[in-house]
Formats: structure tokens, sequence, C-alpha cells
């Protein structure tokens, strides 16, 4: 995994990179709003595909536990997966996850459930002239 700061930019990290910006979030909490990112392109299908961004939610909540030393203690996360311009240029979002470190840990385990964003593949695999271009899955 490649983490690459992008606050203040416009960078679209594509997985297996993810990007990482920072709010300070003071006096709402004392800590920073830290966002986690990455675009997604589309798998063989739908289910392959869904299955695919949540376990690249995982990986990321899983880094953010290895590379706890990094953050504040109060600091809270979102972690977003989405689709890449290529695939939707609006609602682009098809997760949105997070919360503190022992929200993180429950969804790196696999306890949290990651629930997908309401019409997150809404004309994506059915009239996007791209549907049926299988990606390498390990990418």
């Amino acid at each position: 995994m490649n983490p690459i700061e992008t606050t203040g930019t416009d960078f679209e990290a594509e997985w297996d990179s993810f990007g990482i910006s920072r709010c300070d979030f003071r006096p709402n909490w004392n800590g920073d709003m830290v966002n986690l990112f990455s675009v997604v392109d589309m798998r063989a299908d739908e289910s392959t595909t869904e299955q695919f961004m949540k376990d690249c939610a995982r990986a990321i909540a899983n880094w953010v536990g290895d590379h706890k030393s990094n953050f504040g203690a109060e600091d809270r996360f979102q972690i977003i997966i989405g689709w890449p311009k290529s695939v939707r240029t609006t609602a682009r979002q098809t997760i949105k996850t997070g919360g503190t470190f022992d929200d993180l840990s429950s969804i790196a385990s696999g306890d949290a459930q990651i629930q997908m964003r309401r019409g997150w593949s809404l004309d994506v695999f059915t009239q996007n002239p791209n549907a049926n271009k299988a990606v390498d899955s390990t990418r």
C-alpha cells in the first residue's frame, strides 16, 4: 500500500495507493479529521467490485492501526472509496466509513459491516461503455 499526502491538492490516488488529508477539528474534539481515500476501477462484475471495494476499505483501516503512532490519540478517520472519473463524474463515493481507532479496528477485522452508499452501482455496470472491461483484481 502506498499512502500519499494530499492535503491542499486535487490529486486522486488509485488503488493500491490512497490519499491522506487532515483537518484540525478543534474545538469539536481534540484532534484531526483524517481523510483516507482511494479510487477503484470496476472489476469483472458488480459483486466482485463490491467485495473488492470493501476489502480496500478494510486494508486502509488496518494500515491506520499499523501506523497508529503517526496520528493523534483523539484523531478521527473517514475512509472513502470511490469511482475514478472515467467511470462516473458525479456521485462517485461508493463507501464512506470510519470513526475512532476502535472503530477502524472493528472495520479492519471484519467485525464491523461496511455499507455501500445508496446508488453506488447505478448505471455503472449496465450503461457504461467500459462495463464489460475486466480489470486485473490484483491491481
